[in-house]
């Protein structure tokens, strides 16, 4: 394995702990950044072969600074290879790393030896920006197959969550704030969206691909994707694919449609 100067960028300092370990016995030189920000200026100032980039940190996130990496003016700085090394193992989550720039997608818990192999072919493979164009294709694709549903949106093996939209009793209805076996619309909770949120729900619900709702809503799919996050994390759902399906779904039945306080939903066009 070639030798390389690796920037480990993590909150958890057991994490970063046990890469600097594992990396450091076998003959890399690496620092650690406990947070983005910190991340970022050191990228910047020394140049390391390769950054592993957390996601979910305080402050500025691994995209965040993944973008502002690969925004860089200085070539030497956008041309550093990112592997994100993160707990989030959605579909969405590994196309988003890959079309925004990163070379690798490693999901937590990881194996040692596929950090190490991680870390060669970021370091020893083909020049940066190619590494980055055939992620990016590869999860161009990806996407294309997670639009035609004929692969999970989800981690593998895992069905989404749709914990507002099933059935509810007991316990979990008084919880959800819904009388058992009330008709799911009227306690959705919408009505916490904002008009633009409710516009995007709307459209993308309504239409039949994702890169459509995209062409109407004219914007960009980075864009779209994290939008359907947040509106699925106000909604409690475990994912945007998980609370499109199942609105999708929804519509599909007779006499169900999505409302707001009694009101449809907006649909912005």
């Amino acid at each position: 394995m070639p030798v390389a100067r690796v920037l480990v960028v993590d909150d958890e300092p057991d994490l970063r702990q046990l890469v600097r370990v594992s990396l450091s016995l076998a003959g890399h030189d690496v620092s650690l950044a406990s947070d983005g920000r910190s991340g970022l200026l050191y990228a910047k100032q020394h140049h390391p072969d390769v950054v592993l980039l957390d996601v979910m940190m305080p402050g500025m996130d691994g995209w965040g600074v993944l973008a502002a990496l690969k925004s860089d003016p200085e070539p030497t700085v956008a041309m550093i290879p990112v592997v994100m090394l993160t707990a989030r193992t959605e579909a969405l989550d590994v196309v988003r790393g890959g079309i925004e720039g990163a070379v690798r997608y490693l999901t937590k818990p990881f194996g040692i030896d596929e950090l190490h192999r991680a870390v060669a072919e970021a370091v020893a493979g083909q020049p940066e920006p190619e590494q980055r164009r055939a992620a990016q294709r590869a999860a161009l694709v990806h996407l294309a197959r997670l639009e035609r549903g004929t692969v999970s949106a989800g981690p593998a093996g895992a069905n989404p969550r749709m914990s507002r939209l099933e059935p509810v009793s007991g316990a979990h209805a008084a919880r959800a704030g819904a009388p058992a076996g009330h008709d799911w619309p009227s306690w959705l909770g919408i009505d916490i969206l904002s008009p633009r949120d409710q516009e995007i729900l709307s459209t993308v619900t309504a239409s039949p691909t994702l890169a459509e709702a995209r062409a109407h809503l004219q914007v960009s799919r980075s864009y779209l994707y994290a939008r359907l996050r947040r509106i699925a994390g106000k909604l409690d759902f475990e994912s945007g694919p998980a609370l499109v399906q199942a609105l999708r779904a929804a519509r599909a039945v007779p006499g169900r449609q999505v409302r707001r306080s009694g009101s449809p939903v907006p649909t912005g066009r």
